[in-house]
């Protein structure tokens, strides 16, 4: 993946609980039957963060697959007291949109250019799991219990479906990311905005839809999320670049 560990870890998979926090608010973005299909809980306590041993473990399970490879992984630990069992695809980058369009198929028309001059650069799929998984993250839990593991990893079947789709645009300005969700499968997806982050509602294509900026290490990452109930699909555009602004980040979220 180039290194990106955002794009390689797809979904995580929670098993018999949740993380606790201090929830404040919780900003919801919901679908035309007005259920929440996004919904971002505004907390006071900080994100949590892994501990060195975990990510190098993650690393050296990615530096070990090849490119279409997918595992699920499970990692005993304090670092994960929901015994929460992630799904972990290693993509394989496409930088010509037409070879990346035949694989989409109809799921997404992807665009040349985004409004703006934003020039499509590269894109890549995470694949929906093959039916239920949890009998054999029950398994490779046991397994890791009884054998006294810290790591389980299990291949996982292939499946040309998309769930995931990543989309990389250019321009003198920096990057845009588009994430493209399938909820078909899908009954809502959940974040966190610490104290110091903004979440507000705004609008796209006439319909309600999120502004989220997050802060990162040492900048800070903007994203709008809108949701289409036609097509069944989650999509974020989002940057990290100071020079785009949250105006910019709407007008291409309009067009699609």
């Amino acid at each position: 993946m180039k290194k990106r560990i955002g794009l390689i870890v797809a979904a995580t998979l929670v098993l018999g609980g949740t993380t606790a926090f201090a929830a404040m608010k919780v900003y919801e973005l919901k679908n035309d039957q007005g259920e929440a299909v996004v919904r971002i809980n505004e907390t006071t306590e900080s994100k949590r963060e892994y501990s060195g041993n975990r990510i190098e473990i993650v690393n050296q399970i990615r530096e070990n697959l090849q490119p279409g490879a997918r595992v699920a992984v499970y990692i005993a630990g304090p670092d994960n007291p929901d015994k929460n069992v992630s799904f972990m695809e290693i993509p394989s980058f496409i930088s010509v949109q037409s070879e990346l369009q035949t694989k989409v198929g109809t799921f997404f028309e992807i665009p040349e250019e985004l409004v703006g001059g934003y020039k499509f650069a590269e894109g890549h799929i995470n694949h929906q799991l093959s039916g239920s998984m949890q009998e054999l993250f029950d398994e490779m839990i046991k397994e890791a219990e009884r054998d006294n593991k810290n790591v389980v990893v299990r291949e996982l079947p292939a499946n040309p479906n998309v769930q995931y789709l990543y989309l990389t645009y250019k321009h003198n300005k920096g990057e845009v990311m588009l994430t493209l969700t399938n909820f078909e499968n899908m009954k809502w997806v959940s974040d966190e905005a610490g104290p110091d982050e903004t979440v507000e509602k705004v609008t796209v294509q006439k319909k309600e839809a999120l502004y989220h900026v997050r802060k990162l290490k040492d900048k800070e990452a903007k994203y709008v999320q809108f949701y289409q109930d036609d097509k069944k699909r989650l999509i974020e555009v989002r940057t990290m670049e100071p020079d785009i602004t949250k105006e910019d980040l709407l007008k291409i979220a309009e067009k699609l």
